[in-house]
C-alpha cells in the first residue's frame, strides 16, 4: 500500500509540514510518532533510503576486475561490482528468478551465480544463463538483467544510491568537499583495524540525530570522547546544510611528549541520512547507521589507524571508540523508551549548540513530504 506523510499525520494527529518546519525554526524536535511510527517507517524506505546516497564500502574491496561487494541501503540489498572494463557498477542483490540474494558476502569471481537455482549472470549484471531455460519456449536470457542502481566514488569511498536516475553524489556533497578533501586525502594513509557492529533497540534517527552533536559529549562521554577531545562550545565547532553536517575539535587527552600545536584534532563529516567519517591524528573511521524496523536499527564503524603511530595510543583510541559509541547506544535506546511513552509530544533544542539537529529534521520532513 502507497501511503503519503498526510496519511500519517491523520493517523497520529500531527501538524501539517508548514507547522513541522515553523516548529522546527522554533527550536521543537520532531514530534514523537515520527520514532515509532511503523507508517514513518515505510515512508522512509521509499522516500529516503531508496533514493538518497549511502556509503558501500571501501575501494579496496572492489579493486580488482571481478570484485564485488555487498552492501544494504535501508531495506535494499546491493551488490556492487567491479567489470572487466573495469567500470563499477551496482545492482540489486537479489536474483531476477525467486527473489533470493545473488551474494551474502564480498568476493572475486568472473560471473555471479545465484546460490538458489543456479542463474547466471555477468559483471554487468545481464543474465547469461538458466538451468534448463532451452526448455522453455520464449525464454530469451538476453531480456533479463538484474536491477541497476547509482554508484560513484567518493575519494577512497564508494556511494550507492538505490535509484539508477538519481542526480550525483557531488550534489549532496558540494557544500562539504572544501574539508573532506583534505580529511580524506589524510585518511587515505590510514591502515584499516577492525570493525565495530551495534544493534540498537531504537530508531535510527535517534542514532543519527547523536551523532550530529556534541551537547551531549561532556556528560555521556567524560571519560570517553569529551576525554579526549575539547568540547566546549568555544572549542568545538560546528556546521551544518541541508545535506551535510561537519564537526571539528582539538585533543584534549595527548600521548607523553606530544606537541599539540603539530596536531589537526578531530574532524567528522555527516551526509544525509546515514553516513559519516572522521579522524584525527591517530585514528579514522567510516560507517553507516540503517534502520531494521520503526523502533530498530543497525550501525557499523570502520575503524583506521596512522601508520606509524604507538601502538599503545591506538588501542587506547579505539577503546576509547567504542565505549564512546557503546555510551551512544544505550542512551539512544534509553531515548526510545520516552518517545514511546506517548506522555511528551516533542522535545526542546538548545540551537546554539545543536543546530545539526535541527538541520537533519527538517531535511527529513522534507524527504518524506516531497
Amino acid at each position: 500500500m502507497v501511503i503519503s506523510l498526510d496519511d500519517v499525520r491523520d493517523r497520529y494527529a500531527l501538524p501539517s509540514v508548514d507547522q513541522l518546519l515553523a516548529d522546527l525554526d522554533a527550536g521543537e524536535t520532531l514530534p514523537a510518532p515520527f520514532y515509532y511510527a511503523p507508517e514513518i517507517h515505510q515512508l522512509e524506505q521509499e522516500k529516503i533510503f531508496s533514493k538518497s546516497w549511502q556509503y558501500a564500502c571501501h575501494e579496496s574491496a572492489v579493486a580488482k576486475p571481478g570484485d564485488y561487494a555487498v552492501t544494504r541501503a535501508g531495506a535494499i540489498p546491493i551488490i556492487v561490482t567491479h567489470g572487466r572494463d573495469g567500470q563499477l557498477r551496482g545492482f540489486v542483490n537479489v536474483c531476477r528468478h525467486r527473489l533470493h540474494s545473488i551474494a551474502e558476502e564480498n568476493g572475486n569471481k568472473p560471473l555471479l551465480q545465484c546460490p538458489y537455482h543456479g542463474w547466471t549472470y555477468g559483471l554487468d549484471g545481464k543474465l547469461k544463463t538458466a538451468p534448463r531455460s532451452q526448455r522453455e519456449p520464449n525464454f530469451d536470457c538476453s531480456t533479463i538483467s538484474l536491477e541497476p542502481v547509482s554508484v560513484e566514488r567518493w575519494d577512497q569511498w564508494i556511494f550507492v544510491n538505490p535509484d539508477p536516475n538519481a542526480a550525483p553524489l557531488a550534489t549532496v556533497t558540494a557544500d562539504i568537499r572544501s574539508r573532506t578533501d583534505e580529511l580524506n586525502a589524510d585518511l587515505r594513509d590510514y591502515e584499516f583495524q577492525i570493525r565495530y557492529e551495534y544493534d540498537m533497540e531504537c530508531n535510527w534517527k535517534l542514532w543519527a540525530e547523536n551523532a550530529v552533536e556534541c551537547y551531549h559529549c561532556p556528560t555521556l562521554h567524560s571519560t570517553s570522547f569529551g576525554k579526549t577531545y575539547h568540547t566546549s562550545p568555544d572549542d568545538y565547532a560546528i556546521d551544518s546544510s541541508d545535506n551535510t553536517i561537519w564537526h571539528a575539535g582539538p585533543i584534549k587527552w595527548l600521548p607523553t611528549n606530544v606537541d599539540p600545536e603539530g596536531l589537526k584534532g578531530f574532524r567528522f563529516a555527516f551526509t544525509f541520512p546515514s553516513s559519516f567519517f572522521a579522524l584525527d591524528d591517530y585514528v579514522g573511521f567510516i560507517g553507516s547507521i540503517q534502520p531494521v524496523g520503526p523502533q530498530k536499527s543497525w550501525a557499523f564503524v570502520d575503524m583506521y589507524a596512522k601508520p606509524g603511530a604507538d601502538p599503545i595510543v591506538v588501542k587506547e583510541w579505539l577503546d576509547m571508540w567504542d565505549r564512546t559509541l557503546i555510551e551512544d547506544k544505550r542512551a539512544t535506546d534509553i531515548q526510545q523508551i520516552g518517545y514511546n511513552s506517548g506522555r511528551v509530544r516533542a522535545g526542546r533544542l538548545l540551537l546554539d549548540s545543536e543546530s545539526p539537529l535541527q538541520s537533519f529534521m527538517r531535511t527529513a520532513v522534507t524527504a518524506l513530504s516531497s
